[in-house]
This record gives structure tokens, C-alpha cells and sequence, in this order.
């Protein structure tokens, strides 16, 4: 089949394609025409009719180019255009990837960003048991037993360290001069909060007097001053119980608290209060001292540039959650974890996902000083960051551990 090169303006859309192409995705094409080329020829009829390529089509044409090039179907009747752009669509949505290859493809993948193209770093929160299924009760606490306080592991391009998150030799050693573009972390709440699951989990250093524990969240933080670069952003979870705690803290730090964000989770948690909790605030701001990052990809914002009368309510609803989900404001909407089986403040991996690609490039560094369940680790592995964390309790670094190998086939050793 000879491929041709012509003027992409004589190039004509068929007008009654049925496929979808909103700005999102056609923000994702051109990133992987710009990352690879374009390397698919627009199939177009003797007329110059687009028959399969309407959103590179619409790429290109945002990408200004002038010459691309074309196949042309003449062998097809007008019935048989009109049955094979619907084929051709069709087809390709019939099946999906095998989900433990793609997996590996995704964590094997080191210098590209494949969130870009589509790929959510929620492939990689498969349920997470923390013990292998192989390993036996005995064999998991005897693990466990050998994780002492100061214990060191490499988990490919990171860090993991089962130490004192108030401890500055602690955090010297984890980090080793590696300054830190980024601090995200999920404190205690200080509110004793105990898991829902079977094995009711708790969080050590969750119940203290309010004056003793904003002194520990001071001293973490102070303890993190020195590693973290002027500019760094930092976000922060908490209870809306110990913001003051939280904010004084911050301040003791030297930092700059500019802006409170709002988890919006997709149902609440059943409790005693008047005003059931569907909710969680994040303080964010940065370290003074030099300008702060934050992504300049104006594709975060879904623009609503088509007419609204004549969509349908598919159409319409599709382009409200394209922009919710897109825009960066201070309201974070993604859904709660069901179960939260391995720590019992779980956050879902797309949650911290769009924290991270807002506050940092890749190759940047990561820090996460409460590690909790391992979600800042995931998802800077998939987004090629670099990630230091700490955790206090031995059982959640062995999770912690487990959950990166499982998920990444990289075994963790043990460096001190």
C-alpha cells in the first residue's frame, strides 16, 4: 500500500464520525506524536475523506503541520467506508491488556512519563494482602522481628527506612546529602483512629495531649528543613481536629502555608458526629527562599470551547467530570479505598498522583517521612521520581517492602 504526503488542509473530516475524540485525548496524541512521531499514515478515500485517523487528524492540525502522510482505501464502497470506520473503532475496544504484562511494561519503563498517554498509576494498586501469600505467619514475624529501628533498604532508584520521623540522624542517614524537591507526607491525626478490617490496625504516636503532639510534628518537620531545597513544595494531610498543631508546626519549620486542599471522597465515614466526615484537608505551601514549581501543563484545565446546546447527557457529563477531574483547584475529587487493608489511612494512588505531577518533575526527589502504606513510593516509581521514605513501625515497612516487590519485580535489599 503506497503511503502519499499532502497538505493536511486538503484534508476532510467525515461528518458522521461517531467517535469521540475530547481535548483530553487529543492532548494525549500529540504528546506521543511529540515523544515518538507520527507514525501512523491517515487513511483517507479518493476524495480526501478521513476514513480511520480523525483524532490524529485533529492533533496534527493543533500541532501545525503541514505535511502528512495518507494511505488511500479506493477498493471501499460507500457502505463499506461507512462499516469500516465503525469496525475499525469497534474493534479496538473489544478486548483489554493483560493486566500483569502491562504492569510489568509500566514499572519497566524508566524515562518516560506513560500517566501522559493515559495510563493512571491506579494500575499499580492491585489489593494489597502486605504478606506474601507464600509466606507463613511465622516467616512474616520472624521478618518482621529483624526490622529494627535505623534499618535501611534500596528498592531500585529508592529508599526505604523503618526510622523515627523526629530523628535527624534517622533522616541524615535515609538521605545521605540528597537535597529534596518535594515533601509529601500523612502525619498522625492524632485522633487514635483504629482500622476497620479484622486486624483493626492502629498508628503509633495517633493519641497524645495536643501541646506534646504538635512538638512532635515540629521536630519532624524541623527535622526535614535541612534536607528540603528553597522552593520545595510540601503537602501535608491532616485532621481538622489539630489544624492549629498542624499550621503551628509548619510555622515553627520556617515554611510558608499558602493553601488548604480538600479530599472530596465519594462516601463518608460512619461516626458519632453530627456531620458525617466525607472529607480530608491537605495544608500545602513551600519553603522560602526561592521559587516554587508548579506544572505549566495547561492541559490540567479541560476548556469548554463547543457549543452545550446540542450534546447529549452523556456528552455533557462526560466533559463536567473531564473538568472536575482536571482542573487543579483547591477541591481534590477521587474515590476513597473501600477497604483499607494495609494501613488504616490508606490514600488511593491517584490522589497522590496528582499532588506529585503538580510539585515536581521527573527525576526529582520525593521525600515521605510517614510512609503509612507505601503510596508516595508507588506512585513515584510509575512517574519516574525518586522516593525516600520512613516509617516507624516495622509491620508497615514490611508491607511496604512486599507491596514494591510484588508490584515491580524488584527485589528490596537491605543496605544497613
Amino acid at each position: 500500500m503506497k503511503i502519499e504526503k499532502i497538505s493536511l488542509n486538503d484534508i476532510i473530516p467525515y461528518n458522521q464520525n461517531a467517535k469521540k475524540h475530547p481535548k483530553y485525548q487529543i492532548t494525549q496524541i500529540k504528546k506521543s506524536i511529540k515523544a515518538f512521531g507520527n507514525n501512523d499514515p491517515i487513511a483517507i478515500d479518493e476524495n480526501n475523506v478521513i476514513i480511520e485517523g480523525h483524532g490524529r487528524y485533529l492533533a496534527l492540525k493543533e500541532l501545525e503541520v503541514d505535511q502528512v502522510p495518507v494511505i488511500r482505501l479506493k477498493h471501499l464502497t460507500e457502505d463499506q467506508k461507512r462499516a469500516y470506520i465503525l469496525a475499525h473503532n469497534k474493534i479496538t475496544l473489544n478486548t483489554d491488556f493483560d493486566m500483569n504484562l502491562l504492569k510489568q511494561e509500566l514499572t519497566s519503563i524508566m524515562d518516560i512519563d506513560m500517566v501522559q498517554f493515559g495510563f493512571s498509576v491506579n494500575l499499580l494498586a492491585s489489593p494489597l494482602k502486605g504478606e506474601d501469600e507464600t509466606d507463613s505467619t511465622e516467616e512474616v514475624n520472624n521478618a518482621i522481628e529483624k526490622m529494627v529501628s535505623g534499618s535501611l533498604y534500596q528498592l531500585g532508584r529508592h529508599r526505604l527506612m523503618c526510622g523515627d520521623a523526629t530523628n535527624p540522624s534517622h533522616l541524615a542517614r535515609l538521605l545521605e546529602g540528597t537535597q529534596v524537591n518535594l515533601y509529601l507526607t500523612d502525619p498522625p491525626y492524632n485522633v487514635a483512629y483504629e482500622g476497620k478490617t479484622r486486624e483493626a490496625l492502629t498508628i503509633q504516636n495517633d493519641h497524645m495531649e495536643s501541646s506534646v503532639f504538635q512538638q512532635f510534628l515540629a521536630d519532624a518537620f524541623q527535622a526535614v528543613d535541612s534536607h528540603l531545597k528553597a522552593g520545595a513544595a510540601f503537602y501535608i494531610w491532616h485532621a481538622d481536629s489539630e489544624r492549629l498543631s498542624f499550621s503551628n508546626a509548619i510555622s515553627a519549620a520556617g515554611w510558608l502555608e499558602k493553601q488548604c486542599l480538600i479530599w472530596v471522597k465519594d462516601s463518608f465515614v460512619l461516626g458519632r458526629q453530627d456531620y458525617q466526615w466525607q472529607h480530608e484537608p491537605c495544608l500545602y505551601g513551600w519553603k522560602p527562599g526561592d521559587k516554587h514549581y508548579f506544572v505549566c501543563d495547561f492541559s490540567l484545565s479541560t476548556i469548554l470551547e463547543t457549543s452545550l446546546e446540542h450534546k447529549s447527557k452523556a456528552e455533557l457529563i462526560e466533559l463536567i467530570k473531564n473538568y472536575q477531574d482536571h482542573q487543579p483547584t483547591s477541591i481534590l475529587r477521587v474515590k476513597r479505598p473501600q477497604v483499607n487493608q494495609d494501613h488504616p489511612t490508606m490514600k488511593p494512588l491517584a490522589l497522590i498522583e496528582r499532588l506529585v505531577r503538580h510539585s515536581s518533575r521527573q527525576g526529582d526527589v520525593v521525600l515521605d517521612n510517614f510512609a503509612g502504606s507505601g503510596a508516595t513510593l508507588m506512585v513515584c516509581e510509575q512517574l519516574n521520581r525518586i522516593n525516600y521514605s520512613m516509617e516507624l513501625d516495622p509491620k508497615y515497612v514490611y508491607r511496604i517492602l512486599k507491596r514494591f516487590e510484588r508490584e515491580t519485580g524488584i527485589k528490596a535489599k537491605r543496605i544497613f
